[in-house]
């Protein structure tokens, strides 16, 4: 006997309670009896239907996830009705186990070609009937599972998408603020996955002072993506820093490892640029070393360093200038990655004079992590 603190069996929810089965046969008596054996295997929704058509209509509006399935009905048999489900993709998966008493090989073929998952002959062994309900179950239910996960999934990386796409330049926008400040802008950004954790930005500083930011944040995918919109909340709030990189990239440091708990980390290179003097002021730790590339030669401005999260990025602000005709050339990991020289031996290879330098740079193919490369021509 059970008590207060202890369930009896019944009590117990059974693992299918949340599953919905659509028995489709014209014998009420068979009706009856696939429905007591459903409710012994505690299947919580239970749906009826006496021929095809009238279960074509149920299985649309209701998507049950097992079909128990007749095939001699008027109307329409079961398979057309298998035929018709399983030329719609929302029912392609959908399992039908169909009941039967037609004992012929090739019937049970016939079954198999027109989409049914399993089949049971008639007269029924309640025991075997029981245990492949139990298996399609499962099975079915798992790929719900999945299903809304999958869907679940998709919803965020739809919005997270929204969110990076309000926050990243368009080669369009940058193309326009840079050319105000004497520049010729050419930009690629190529996610690893559907989105990446790349981050980039040009910011207008008083006078004839433009500024680039750079951030490769860690992980691939949604984590890095939602990585990168953490870090733009930071660049928001310390971008009036901008005027000192050093300073700049010091205080990202130092957010990130006060919030993050050890969990967030990027790579981050920060420059400013006067339009009429050519000189850059630049800091940056733990992303690739940007380069110029003027007269045939390429410098390599260094950047070594931590990642960015660390608390101990000790950034300078150094200073190299940019002469008319130069190009600055900056990227995260995922170019280097793609690259099969070295990237001044790829860049003295490129015309830096093209259209857009950035897309000719840039390689076909999948790619092994997110790929961002900016290019600042001064003109």
């Amino acid at each position: 006997m059970g008590n207060a603190f202890s369930p009896t069996l019944n009590d117990i929810p059974s693992e299918f309670q949340r599953a919905h089965v659509m028995i489709v046969d014209d014998d009420p008596s068979n009706r009856l009896l696939l429905r007591g054996v459903c409710e012994k295997l505690g299947v919580g929704i239970i749906d009826e239907a006496d021929d095809g058509l009238s279960a074509l209509d149920l299985i649309t509006r209701f998507c049950p996830d097992l079909v128990l399935l007749d095939i001699m009905m008027p109307r329409m048999d079961g398979l057309e009705l298998m035929r018709r489900l399983r030329a719609n993709p929302q029912f392609e998966n959908l399992s039908i186990l169909v009941q039967t008493g037609l004992q012929g090989e090739d019937d049970r073929v016939r079954c198999f070609n027109m989409g049914a998952t399993d089949v049971v002959s008639r007269p029924f062994h309640l025991s075997e009937l029981k245990a492949r309900l139990r298996a399609h179950l499962r099975s079915a239910l798992a790929a719900r599972v999945l299903f809304d996960f999958r869907n679940r999934i998709q919803a965020h990386i739809e919005i997270t998408h929204a969110f990076l796409d309000a926050v990243l330049p368009t080669q369009e926008q940058a193309r326009e603020l840079a050319a105000s400040y004497g520049l010729d802008c050419s930009s690629v950004y190529r996610p690893h996955d559907e989105i990446g954790g790349d981050l980039w930005t040009l910011r207008a500083l008083g006078g004839d002072r433009i500024a680039l930011v750079l951030v490769d944040a860690s992980a691939h995918g949604l984590a890095g993506a939602i990585n990168a919109l953490r870090v733009d909340c930071l660049l928001q709030e310390y971008h009036d820093r901008l005027d000192d990189p050093a300073v700049f990239i010091g205080r990202l440091d130092a957010a990130m490892a006060k919030i993050s708990f050890g969990q967030l980390f990027a790579g981050a290179f920060a420059a400013t640029i006067d339009r009429r003097s050519g000189l850059i002021r630049y800091a940056g730790s733990g992303i690739p070393s940007p380069l110029i590339l003027h007269n045939g030669e390429a410098t390599d401005l260094r950047l070594p360093g931590l990642p960015l999260g660390s608390g101990m990025v000790r950034a300078e602000t150094a200073t190299a200038f940019l002469p008319m005709g130069a190009t600055l050339v900056a990227f995260s990991d995922g170019w280097l990655e793609s690259l099969k020289d070295t990237p001044t031996a790829t860049l003295l290879r490129t015309d830096a004079f093209g259209t857009n330098l950035a897309e000719a740079l840039a390689p076909e193919g999948p790619l092994l992590d997110d790929l961002t490369l900016i290019t600042l021509q001064r003109r």
